[in-house]
């Protein structure tokens, strides 16, 4: 099985206090740290201050959309995964230029298991393509957990 380093940290934003529940549920069992927001600007700013491995984001929020927080994302840290949620299809995505950011689109309602599934597989290809992450989780005492 493909070992997953403990120290990631998931971002997921969405403006529905219900949905952000449900996704930190999902992932509750998961060796990540889990961070929660409604503002997709606190996501940012977490983006900037700490390393952050994948954010998971609500297509349609007031403010700014998912994929317009996304390529800000991806302009600030290249290596931060980027999946969207939406309950629209990926037709409500197609914006040309920021869509190269975004690695997976997730329809609502998802299932939690491929949520998880698809997080594990993205963040091992992280490690696999960067070997700075284990160096890094090393030197801070993480153990690797096998899956």
């Amino acid at each position: 099985m493909k070992k997953l380093n403990e120290r990631h940290v998931v971002v997921l934003v969405d403006d529905e206090p219900e949905v952000l529940s449900a996704l930190r549920r999902a992932l509750r069992r998961e060796p990540y740290q889990v961070l929660t927001t409604s503002r997709p600007a606190e996501a940012l700013r977490w983006v900037e201050a700490i390393d952050v491995s994948a954010v998971v984001s609500d297509q349609r929020m007031p403010g700014m959309t998912g994929t317009e927080l996304l390529g800000r994302v991806a302009e600030r840290s290249p290596a931060t995964t980027c999946v969207i949620l939406t309950a629209y299809g990926p037709e409500a995505v197609g914006q040309p230029g920021l869509l190269q950011s975004i690695e997976c689109v997730i329809a609502k309602p998802w299932d939690d298991g491929m949520l998880r599934t698809a997080l594990r597989e993205f963040l091992f290809e992280r490690e696999v393509e960067d070997p700075r992450w284990s160096e890094r989780f090393e030197r801070k005492g993480a153990k690797g957990r096998a899956f």
